[in-house]
Formats: C-alpha cells, structure tokens, sequence
C-alpha cells in the first residue's frame, strides 16, 4: 500500500504515488536551479511542467489513473537531467549503467505564423511534411486554380491551431521535446523578441506600423498568386499559339461539317493583297509571341518579387515588339478597310415566264455521281482547287408590273474601286435554269480565292404577276404580298421573311 496527493501540473489534475512526487519535485527544483541567470526562467519551467503533464498523460492511458515513479523516471528520462544543459557539466555519459525511455520522433500540425505570411497554413504543413515552404505555397496556388485552394485554405486555418509556444514549435518540426531544446527554442524566441522590437522601432520611427507589415504581406500573396496565374496562362497561349502558326492546330471553322482551316490559309482568303498580307501576318507573330512573353516575364517577377537586369532589359524589347505588332496591325487594317470602299451590284441573267405557277427547286448535289441528300448545310464557307464556296441564296420577290414572272440573277461584291467590285462580281459563278414551270436554282456560289472575302453575294429577284403563284421548296407566295425575301439554304426548309 502506497500514500497518493493529488497535484496541479501543466494545468492537469493528476494522482500521484508519494515517492513519485517527492521524485517530480526534486526534479523540477534542481531544474529551476540549472536555469538561475537565465532570461524568461518562468516561462521556460512552465512550458516543461506541461510537457510533463502530456508525457504523463500519455504514459497513463485509459486504464490507470495513478502516476508511480516509473512514469516519472521516463518523463525525466525523455526531457533530459538538469545536469545534462549545464554548461559547465561535461557531456560524456556516466559510465554506471542508466535506464532511458526514447520517444520517437512524431510531428504534429500546427500553423507556423512566425514564418507564414498569411496565417501560417503552408508554412506549418511544409514543417509537417518536411518540404520547403516555397513548395508548399506554390501547391495552394496551384490548388487556388483548381477552385478548391481558397475553401480549403480558410478550414485549415480554422482548425488547425497555432505553435504559440516553443515546445509546440518543436512539434511542429519534429523535435524532441527536451530540457535542452526548450532552452534552445527560448533563446530564439527571445531573439526574434529583439528584432521584432528592432523592427517596431524603426517602423515607428518611419511612421509606418504592424498593420503596414501585414498589409504588405497580403499584397505580396496576392501579387504572388496572379504572377503564378500570369505564367500559366501565357504559357498555355504561347503553345496554342505556336500550334496555330505551324499549323498544327486547325481551329477556323470552314463547314457545318465539323471541317476547318488554318490561319494563315483562312488570312490568305481575308487579306488577299500581298503586301497587306505580310504586314498582318507580321503583326500576328509580333503580338502572338511578344504578348505571352511579356505577360510570363511580369508574372515572373510577381512571383520572385525581385528584378534582376534581363527582365529590365525585356521590360523594353518585349513592349516595343508589342507595339511594333500593334502598329503593322493597325495599317494592314486600314489597308483592308479601303478594299471595302466601294459596294456594286451586277445583274447578269434575266428570264420571263408566263406559267400561272413558278415552281423554285433546289439545284441537287452530287458527290461522284450520288446526290447529296443530307449535307447539313455549308455554314460558313469550303475551299477547293483554288475556289471559294459559299452556301445561302437571297430570293425575293415583289410585284410584276405586266402578266409575266420576271426572273433575274443579281451579283454583289465589295471592291476598291468599281472596276475591281465589278471584275469580282463577274469571278462570282452562280447556277440557275429555267425549265419550263420550274426555276432551278443552286443554293451554292463560288469566287476565286485571290479575290478574298469581300461580301460576295447572290440574290435572285422575282416579280409576281397578280393572280399567279410563286411556290419556293413548298411554299407559296402570291398577292396580296406579306413577305418579300427569303434565304435558299442548302437541304433545309425555305422561310419567308415578313414585311417590317
């Protein structure tokens, strides 16, 4: 039978044997000894005696609720003797044999927010997992972009609690808890104490404050998180950039029929002039490289926070590249305006018919001898053996001023001056026939390609006599006349357009 008290350590509320208390006070006292002189004595012994309360607690489990002297031969054991952190002691061990109990090493998470510059969250899990700091940030930004890197910043912030005191610190990194090492962590604490105060003064003195630092800091995570955005997304528009102009990457659509172009054959059709050709090319390549570049040189230094001489130096040849790119871009767009000056229209073909009914059939298509049923429609536009196909035909229509339906091919173009508008009117080639109650019309037209893309179109005008019909693909238009045009689409219904 043994006589237990009860005792307040660490804040804990223990039962402990009588040799074993006399055993912890005679430790702490020869402790408090060892550490007479030292700076923040109080402080040190009191985070030891919680150190002591956890080791205990841990010693004791579930299942007893008595400390003995065994319990506390291994706390002293694992923080260390007095003996052991003086200065004047010497260090080899005692040749009598000595009991010890070893604890691994066992990390734990906290929030390191002397060395973080937000609230510590990645600098506590680089010290938890072992990594650089750096790395750690860079994996929440790259997280940031994912959509989960902001919630999941803000919950460990919550939940994961602070290292305020030194043998939480030494957790954190992995380090024994130890007499030795607490002295250790104290020592600098103290010193950033010091330079903290320093830094006060001098901030004081500046006119500036602890919110400025901190202000600072913030702006610095943010400037580092757009500059890790800015060289991501430059990087992602330099190669898709680099795809297009090789031609790599087809991304201009030509067909409904999921087919495209390449940029500089689709630049070829829209800038058909040689020379404006070359300078809007140029300028494609000047801003399509010098843009990204640029951006992935900002977003470098956001990032490193520092500039050395080669980004002073692309801070100047990137942006005069850019302006040189805007420059070209902006005469080869005035160039291209001018071949819009003039707009002509050019009737070709005329025809009368004095049916009581004038039937309008789509011209069929054929695809080595077997009619295209299904096509989808072209939609946009189809480039073969040097010609340009485009689909969608103007019908309209208005009132007959005799008893004959008067049918004519109307050709329009846009050009520099008249003569060129008219020579591109006469490149545009259009099928339609007469047969008899039937006008067949094809819903397709073609141009060459060096005449470019000039809003080249084809309207087919028809007067209706009063008391006949015009049926268009099923749909009949007579007097009186609510609607006056209509779009001929390949392989699909023909709609009427009302009156406005």
């Amino acid at each position: 039978m043994k006589k237990t008290l009860s005792i307040h350590l660490g804040r804990q509320l223990f039962i402990i044997e009588e040799d074993a208390y006399d055993r912890l006070q005679q430790y702490l006292q020869r402790l408090e000894n060892s550490l007479k002189g030292e700076e923040g004595v109080g402080d040190i012994i009191e985070d030891i005696e919680m150190r002591f309360a956890e080791l205990l607690m841990s010693y004791l489990g579930e299942n007893r609720k008595v400390v003995t002297i065994e319990d506390v031969e291994k706390g002293v054991s694992s923080l260390g003797e007095p003996e052991e952190i003086s200065e004047d002691a010497p260090k080899e061990e005692p040749q009598g044999k000595r009991t010890e109990w070893y604890e691994p090493k066992q990390r734990k998470f906290y929030r390191d927010t002397e060395n973080g510059m937000l609230a510590g969250v990645a600098a506590g899990s680089a010290a938890y997992i072992g990594i650089d700091p750096v790395i750690a940030r860079l994996i929440f930004v790259i997280l940031l972009f994912t959509g989960i890197g902001v919630p999941l910043y803000i919950i460990l912030w919550i939940i994961v609690p602070n290292a305020s005191t030194p043998s939480e610190r030494l957790q954190m990194h992995g380090r024994p808890v130890t007499v030795d090492s607490l002295k250790e962590e104290f020592t600098k604490a103290g010193e950033r104490i010091k330079d903290d105060a320093r830094n006060a003064k001098h901030r004081f003195q500046s006119g500036n404050d602890h919110i400025t630092k901190r202000v600072r800091s913030l702006v610095t995570v943010f400037a580092r998180i757009i500059g890790i955005g800015m060289i991501i997304m430059s990087f992602l528009w330099l190669l898709f950039f680099t795809l297009t102009i090789t031609g790599v990457i087809d991304f201009i659509p030509t067909t409904g029929d999921e087919e495209y172009t390449s940029l500089h054959d689709f630049l070829k059709i829209a800038v058909p002039e040689s020379q404006t050709f070359i300078l809007m090319w140029t300028a494609i390549l000047l801003i399509g490289f010098a843009a990204p570049l640029f951006g992935f040189l900002v977003g470098s230094r956001l990032f490193m926070q520092r500039a050395t001489r080669f980004f002073k130096i692309n801070l100047i040849i990137f942006p005069t590249l850019l302006g040189i790119g805007i420059i070209c871009a902006i005469i080869s767009g005035v160039h291209i305006s001018r071949d819009f000056a003039v707009y002509e229209d050019l009737e070709r073909a005329k025809f009368t018919s004095n049916t009581d009914v004038l039937i309008i059939e789509e011209m069929p298509e054929y695809y080595h001898n077997q009619r295209v049923v299904s096509s989808g429609g072209i939609d946009f536009f189809h480039i073969k053996n040097g010609k340009v196909k485009e689909e969608g035909v103007m019908i309209t229509y208005l009132p007959s001023h005799d008893s004959l339906f008067h049918i004519s091919q109307v050709v329009s173009a846009h050009g520099l001056d008249s003569e060129e508008t008219y020579e591109r009117c006469n490149n545009v080639s259009h099928t339609m026939q007469l047969l008899g109650t039937k006008l067949v019309v094809s819903p397709t037209y073609t141009y060459p390609v060096k005449d470019g893309f000039r809003d080249q179109e084809v309207e087919i005008k028809i007067e209706i006599p009063e008391g006949k019909k015009l049926i268009v693909k099923g749909v009949t238009i007579q007097y009186p006349l609510t609607q006056n045009s209509g779009m001929l689409h390949q392989n699909q219904p023909f709609e009427p357009w009302d009156w406005d």
